[in-house]
C-alpha cells in the first residue's frame, strides 16, 4: 500500500529516500551496517560465547557431518539458527585454510570465522528491513529508522557476536513487518508466507519468540480489513493458520532432531523456558546500586534509557508530535509500540532479567524514534520556510541538518569501537552512572587485562585467577583458573571483574584478594571493568611488619608504604636463606636496602648482609609499584666456626644514599641497644 503523498517530511530526506535508485540506497545502508560489525571480530569474546556457543557450534557441525540428527539438541534455547551460521563460518575457515592462506588458528580467529556469517546476515537483513518499512511508513521515516538500526551501538554490539539475541531481534522484527504489510497488501499471501518463515527462524533461535504467537494474532485481528466482525475473525483465523503452518515447516526443516526425536527436542525446548527463564539469574543480579535476585518492573525501562543515544532520546521525546500529526503512519507506529510494550511486559513477569532480553523490541523502538526525528525535521523546515531567505540558504541548512544527523549517528561507533556494549546514554551520566545502576560486564576489557598481564615480568610465576577464566584465557599465555581455587595452590595474579563485584559474589574469596592493593584498574569509557591484583608470595612464617616513609620526605606521615607479610627460612651449614613476602602498599620515597643481622645470645653480631630487597633482577624500590608482591631470596652467609645455639634474626630498611633507616611502624621491634632504631625482630632460631 502506497503512503499518501500528503505526508509532510523534510524535502532533503524525501528527495534522497524517493529519488535515489533503490540499489544504491540499499548498498549504502548495507555498507554503513557492515563496517562496524565486521571490523575487529577478534578483539574480545563474551562470556556466553566462551562458555557455551563456541563449543556448541563445533559439536553441531560435528554431529551434522556424521548425520547423528538426534544429537543436534545441544541447547534448549534452541540456538539452531546460530549454530547453522556458526558452522558455515567453520566451513569458510576450512576452505580458507585449504588454500594455504592460514596457518595455526587461534581460538579468537576461529570465533571470528564463526561470527562472520552472523554479521553478514545482519548486514543483509537491515536493508531488507528498509524495503519493508517503506511500505508501512513514509520513506524518510524508513530511511532514518534503518540508519538507526545500522548505527545503534546496542544493536551493533549484539549483531557481531556468536549469540542469540541479535538474530532473534531481526527475525522477530521482519516477521512483524511482513505481517503488517500483509494486512494492507492487495496480495497478502506472499507476505504472510514470508512472515511465517521468519517466525520459524525466530522460534529456532530462542524460546521468547513464542511471544509472537499471541502478538501476531492480535495484530492481524486489529489490522485486517473486513466489513464485519465475523468476517474479520474468519480472515484472521485463515491467515494466522497459514502463518503458523509456515513457521512450523521451517522449524521442522532446519532442526534435524525433530526428524528423529521430536519429543525430546520439544521437551528440551519447553524445559529451557521453564527452568531457565522461570528462575532468577543463578549468579545474581544488580540494580540501582544493590545486588538483587529479581530487579523488578523498572529494570527494563531504566536499562533501555541507558542504552539510548542522545539522538534517539530526542526522537523518543518528539514521538507524541509525530503520532499527532502523521495520520498515515499512526496505525503502524501504534502497532509497533503495542508490540514493544507487550514484549517488555512478558519479559518483566519473569524473575530472570538481562537488558538484552528486550533487544527484540529495539528495531520497533527505533522506528518510533525515527518518526519523532522526522517530525522534528519537518517542523524545522516549516519554521525556516517562514524566513525570507534564498533557496541556496535553505539548501545549505537542509544539508547541514543531514550532516548533523550523520555525525550524531556515527560518532558513538567511531569512539566506542570495539566496546559497543560499553555505550551508555551520556545524558544519564554514561558509563560512570551505569555501573552504579546496572549489572555490567560480559567479557569487555579482557583483552586489556591480558595486555597488562602479558607485560608483567613475573607473569610466568604462577596461574592467574578470574571469575571468568575461559573469557580471559585466550589473552594470556599462562593458565587461568577460577577464583574458587584461591587457596588450593600457589597463584600469581587475580582479576576482580566488575559484574562479580556488583553481584557480591564469593565475598570471602574477594575479601582475601582485596587485602593487597590493586596493581591496575581497567577503565573503558568511564566503566571500571576490572581490578588486577597480585597475590602475596608464599611464606611459612607470618610476620605482619610494616614500614612508613622517612621523616622529611614528601610522603612522610603516611603509613603502610611497605609490608612484610611473612618469611620462609631455609638453613644450610654455609648460610641462611630468608625469602620475604613483600607487599608494596604505596610508592616508596627512595631506593632502599635491606639489612639482615644475626645476633647471638651475648648480643654480638655474628653475620650480616646488606642488599637491595629485590636483588639484581628487580628494579630499585623507588620503581616498585603499589600492589606488587615481591619474594626474592636473601642469602645470609654464616661463619664456618659458628657455634650451635639460639640466635636472633633482625631485619630493617634504610635509604641506600643517606643511610637513614625507614621507620618501622608495625611489627615486633628489636632491642635498639643491639640493632639500633627501627629494626624488626624477625625470628629467633636455633642453629
Amino acid at each position: 500500500m502506497q503512503i499518501s503523498r500528503t505526508v509532510r517530511v523534510p524535502r532533503a530526506i524525501t528527495h534522497i529516500a524517493v529519488s535515489w535508485t533503490p540499489v544504491l540506497l540499499l548498498v549504502a545502508i548495507g555498507g554503513i551496517a557492515l563496517l562496524p560489525r565486521v571490523w575487529g571480530l577478534t578483539d574480545f569474546l563474551t562470556t556466553d560465547e566462551a562458555y557455551h556457543w563456541i563449543d556448541r557450534t563445533r559439536a553441531f557441525r560435528h554431529v551434522l557431518s556424521r548425520q547423528r540428527w538426534h544429537e543436534t539438541i545441544l541447547a534448549g534455547h534452541p540456538g539452531v539458527t546460530l549454530m547453522w551460521l556458526g558452522s558455515l563460518g567453520l566451513v569458510l575457515e576450512d576452505v580458507f585454510s585449504e588454500q594455504g592462506a592460514a596457518g595455526s588458528i587461534s581460538l579468537l580467529e576461529r570465533l571470528a570465522w564463526m561470527r562472520l556469517p552472523v554479521v553478514l546476515l545482519h548486514t543483509l537483513l537491515i536493508p531488507c528491513g528498509y524495503l519493508l518499512l517503506r511500505r508501512l511508513v513514509a520513506p524518510a521515516t524508513a530511511l532514518i529508522a534503518c540508519l538507526l538500526w545500522a548505527t545503534s551501538p546496542y544493536l551493533v554490539a549484539h549483531s557481531r557476536l556468536l549469540h542469540l539475541d541479535g538474530l532473534l531481534t531481526m527475525f522477530v522484527t521482519l516477521s512483524l513487518l511482513c505481517a503488517l504489510i500483509a494486512c494492507r497488501a492487495a496480495r497478502p499471501l506472499p507476505w504472510m508466507i514470508a512472515a511465517g518463515m521468519l517466525t520459524g527462524l525466530a522460534l529456532l533461535t530462542k524460546g521468547p519468540a513464542l511471544i509472537l504467537l499471541p502478538t501476531v494474532g492480535v495484530l492481524l485481528l486489529w489490522h485486517i480489513p473486513a466489513a464485519t466482525l465475523p468476517a474479520r475473525l474468519h480472515r484472521t483465523t485463515g491467515w494466522y493458520l497459514l502463518w503458523l503452518g509456515m513457521a512450523m515447516i521451517i522449524v521442522v526443516l532446519l532442526w534435524p532432531a525433530l526428524w528423529v526425536v521430536p519429543d525430546q527436542a520439544l521437551q528440551r525446548y519447553l524445559g529451557e523456558i521453564i527452568s531457565n527463564g522461570g528462575r532468577p539469574n543463578g549468579d545474581g543480579q544488580f540494580f540501582l546500586g544493590q545486588p538483587v535476585g529479581d530487579p523488578g518492573p523498572w529494570f527494563y525501562p531504566v536499562a533501555n534509557l541507558f542504552r539510548l543515544t542522545p539522538l534517539a532520546t530526542l526522537g523518543l521525546l518528539a514521538l507524541p508530535l509525530a503520532l499527532w500529526r502523521s495520520a498515515s503512519e499512526r496505525r503502524t507506529l501504534l502497532a509497533l509500540g503495542a508490540f514493544l510494550v507487550f514484549w517488555t511486559l512478558v519479559m518483566t513477569l519473569g524473575p530472570k532479567k538481562f537488558d538484552r532480553y528486550v533487544l527484540p523490541t529495539w528495531p520497533a523502538l527505533l522506528v518510533l524514534v525515527a518518526a519523532g526525528l522526522g517530525q522534528l525535521l519537518t517542523t524545522g523546515r516549516h519554521l525556516l520556510a517562514q524566513r525570507n531567505w534564498s533557496r541556496h540558504t535553505h539548501q545549505v541548512l537542509a544539508a547541514s541538518a543531514g550532516l548533523v544527523l550523520a555525525v550524531l549517528m556515527l560518532h558513538p561507533l567511531l569512539t566506542y569501537h570495539p566496546y559497543y556494549l560499553s555505550y551508555y546514554n551520556p545524558l544519564l551520566g554514561g558509563g560512570r552512572a551505569a555501573q552504579r545502576t546496572l549489572l555490567i560486564g560480559w567479557g569487555e576489557g579482557m583483552d586489556q587485562i591480558g595486555a597488562y598481564l602479558r607485560a608483567r615480568p613475573d607473569l610466568h610465576d604462577g596461574p592467574v585467577l578470574s571469575a571468568l577464566p575461559r573469557t580471559l584465557q585466550p589473552f594470556v599465555p599462562v593458565p587461568v583458573k577460577s577464583v574458587l581455587e584461591l587457596n588450593e595452590s600457589t597463584q600469581n595474579y587475580a582479576v576482580v571483574y566488575l559484574e562479580s563485584a556488583q553481584r557480591g559474589a564469593y565475598p570471602e574469596i574477594y575479601d582475601q584478594i582485596r587485602q593487597t592493593v590493586p596493581l591496575d584498574r581497567i577503565t573503558i569509557h568511564g566503566i571500571d571493568y576490572a581490578l588486577i591484583y597480585q597475590l602475596p608470595r608464599p611464606f611459612e612464617q607470618p610476620v605482619g611488619a610494616a614500614w612508613g616513609s622517612p621523616p622529611g620526605t614528601a610522603m612522610a606521615g603516611q603509613t603502610d608504604t611497605l609490608r612484610l607479610l611473612g618469611i620462609t627460612v631455609a638453613h644450610t651449614p654455609e648460610q641462611l636463606t630468608i625469602t620475604p613476602a613483600w607487599d608494596v602498599r604505596d610508592h616508596l620515597a627512595g631506593d632502599y636496602n635491606v639489612f639482615l643481622h644475626l645476633i647471638d645470645a651475648q648480643g654480638q653480631r655474628v653475620a650480616q648482609v646488606d642488599v637491595a630487597p629485590g636483588g639484581a633482577d628487580w628494579p630499585a624500590t623507588s620503581a616498585w609499584q603499589p600492589g606488587q608482591q615481591i619474594g626474592v631470596p636473601l642469602p645470609l652467609p654464616l661463619p664456618a666456626d659458628l657455634a650451635a645455639g639460639e640466635y636472633r634474626l633482625i631485619l630493617g630498611l634504610y635509604n641506600s644514599v643517606t643511610g637513614e633507616r625507614v621507620p618501622l611502624i608495625a611489627g615486633m621491634a628489636a632491642d635498639p641497644t643491639l640493632a639500633g632504631a627501627d629494626a624488626l625482630l624477625l625470628d629467633i632460631i636455633e642453629l
